[in-house]
């Protein structure tokens, strides 16, 4: 893993490659920023467990991640963000319009990498992914300030999160001549899923200093995700509205917690992951699964 990541982090910068100083600059501060680079690492491990060589598969992974910087630099503009991975964001330092751009490089430049090194499908799975994600983003910020069932909570996520995990692990799967892509594309959308549940989660019961930002600053937002939904029946709806439309939601964030309601996101996540880990075994046999068990099963034992 340690070796993997050592190459990403080199290739992220390696393809960067921006006549621009500014775009420069700040792919290269988002990009120095840290992260887990699980999405690169599920496409080149995705590949390695079906038999494929991954050495091919490096710049491919490299967009993958692009395309997840580049939604962290749009999404940071829409939420006003102050704070990422425990830094000021990019858009406080550089501003706006600057970020905006940037990323808009950042899934161009994802898309020619594709166009490079990859094929009219892979191509494809990223296109859909990213279309999927601006839809996902669309769908949470309508639904800012207002209460939401499970099922459209699920919606946001798989398309916000999920589809980006579904298209790294398609794409390594079609890297390795699997003709069954899609179906590691549905189990990269649990993976995802479950992902998106413990940043839930985190959001309510994490610390500051490993989240990088504040404890309850979706909450804060007006956002409704799982925790609450999950003990919404045994609240006074009126009063959580309330507190959702004016930012007064550290009494709601204590009141979710002593209720179960982080309990019960974990529970979700661990059972979205478990799926997912049978779908594998079942489709990808044992030795595929050995592989990628251990990465997956890390989306739901981490604290950030």
């Amino acid at each position: 893993m340690e070796s993997l990541l050592s190459v990403i982090e080199e290739e992220l910068v390696k393809y960067l490659d921006p006549e621009v100083r500014t775009v420069l600059e700040i792919g290269r501060y988002i990009v120095s920023s840290g992260g887990k680079r699980i999405r690169p690492i599920l496409t080149l491990l995705t590949c390695r467990a079906l038999g494929g060589d991954e050495s091919k598969v490096y710049p491919l992974a490299v967009g993958i991640e692009y395309i997840h910087v580049a939604s962290l630099l749009h999404d940071d503009v829409v939420d006003g963000a102050n704070m990422r991975r425990g830094k000021p964001s990019a858009n406080l330092l550089f501003g706006n319009e600057a970020c905006v751009l940037t990323g808009d490089y950042m899934y161009a430049k994802a898309l020619w990498l594709y166009s490079i090194y990859g094929s009219m499908k892979s191509i494809q799975i990223v296109s859909r992914a990213v279309m999927d994600m601006s839809q996902g983003q669309m769908l949470e910020l309508n639904s800012i300030g207002n209460l939401i069932d499970e099922k459209t909570y699920f919606e946001i996520i798989d398309k916000k999160t999920g589809v980006l995990f579904g298209a790294s692990m398609a794409v390594g799967a079609l890297s390795a001549q699997r003709e069954d892509y899609e179906e590691f594309y549905r189990i990269g959308i649990k993976i995802g899923r479950a992902f998106q549940l413990i940043d839930d989660a985190l959001d309510y019961a994490g610390s500051q200093e490993k989240l990088g930002k504040p404890v309850g600053n979706d909450l804060k937002e007006g956002k409704c995700t799982y925790p609450l939904i999950s003990v919404l029946e045994k609240l006074h709806v009126e009063d959580v509205k309330s507190s959702l439309r004016n930012g007064n939601v550290e009494w709601l964030r204590q009141k979710v917690i002593e209720l179960g309601g982080v309990k019960n996101t974990y529970e979700r996540a661990r059972l979205e992951v478990q799926q997912a880990l049978d779908e594998l075994y079942r489709i990808a046999g044992k030795d595929a699964f050995d592989v990628l068990s251990p990465i997956i099963t890390s989306v739901v034992n981490r604290e950030r």
